[in-house]
Parts: C-alpha cells; structure tokens; sequence
C-alpha cells in the first residue's frame, strides 16, 4: 500500500457552494488534496487547529477518551478511496491484545480524530491520481487555491481557518 504522509494546511469556504473545503498538502511532493466536508465537521478541525479547548468534550474528543479508556490505541487515519466524489477513510488501531482493527469512518471525522490523538494522516497515492482526474464543478479551481497556497505558512496553519 503506498502511502503519502500529509499535513492538513488549511480549511477554506468555496464561494460557489459555500461549502468548507479540508486542504491537504503531501510533505514529499507538495501535492494538494482538496475535500468538501460539512460545516459542523470543518468547525470542529477549526477549533483543534486552533488550540481551543471546549468546556465539555464534543464528539470526536468522547471517541478518543473512549478509544483510551478501553485500552485501544490509535496509530494513525488513512484516507484509502475516492469513489464517486466521495471520499473514504479508516482508523486503524491496535486492541488491548495488540490486534489490529481498522474502522470505516468519513475523512472529515478521521481528520478531526487524527489531530486529537495527535497521529499521522495519510492518503492512498491512487486517491491523489484520482482527483487529479476529477473536473469537480464545485471544487476551487487551481488558480484561487495556488493563491491561497502561496499566502499559507504550514507552520502557522492555525491563523489561517475560516
């Protein structure tokens, strides 16, 4: 399985839709990954990119204290598939008796658990060929997202959320 490590470099608001949009960007190559997810989703990356800490436990930080309750340990997310412009990704864990199990779960939710548990996300090299390819009518074309690009310091992604 060939794998590109990546770091999430921004989340940006698609003016035609008016949809968040998850920017990740491959460390090797530079490539980006462009993915719609849903404004709920997009706030709560926004508020761990940001370092802030809500005063009750929201969805994704109940997962996690879960996952270590029970002893599981989270190694890392993957987003694996592109089908149908829809993305997949897994978590993929070890169990107390150093089983693996991986769970099917959305990108924006993997992502969202990933910076919380503080593990690498990863994306399939075939999921980057395929939105290559893809002529999403919705999606920021390539000139507004080299712009946004060239502005974004991805050591300082957290001054630059929606």
């Amino acid at each position: 399985m060939s794998l590109c490590k990546v770091e999430i470099v921004t989340i940006v608001l698609d003016e035609e839709s008016n949809t968040p949009i998850v920017v990740l960007q491959d460390n090797e190559t530079g490539n980006i990954l462009p993915i719609m997810i849903a404004p709920l989703e997009a706030s709560l990356i926004a508020i761990e990119l940001e370092g802030k800490k809500p005063v009750r436990p929201l969805t994704h930080d109940l997962i996690i204290t879960m996952l270590r309750t029970f002893q599981y340990t989270l190694t890392s997310v993957i987003i694996d598939d592109l089908k149908d412009n829809i993305y997949f990704a897994k978590l993929n864990m070890v169990a107390p008796d150093n089983s693996e199990i991986i769970i099917d779960c959305r990108p924006s939710d993997a992502i969202a658990i990933a910076l919380r548990a503080q593990v690498p996300i990863y994306v399939k090299k075939k999921v980057f060929a395929i939105a290559q390819g893809l002529d999403n009518l919705s999606q920021i074309d390539k000139e507004t997202m080299k712009e946004v690009l060239e502005d974004i310091d991805i050591d300082d992604v957290g001054g630059k959320i929606m």
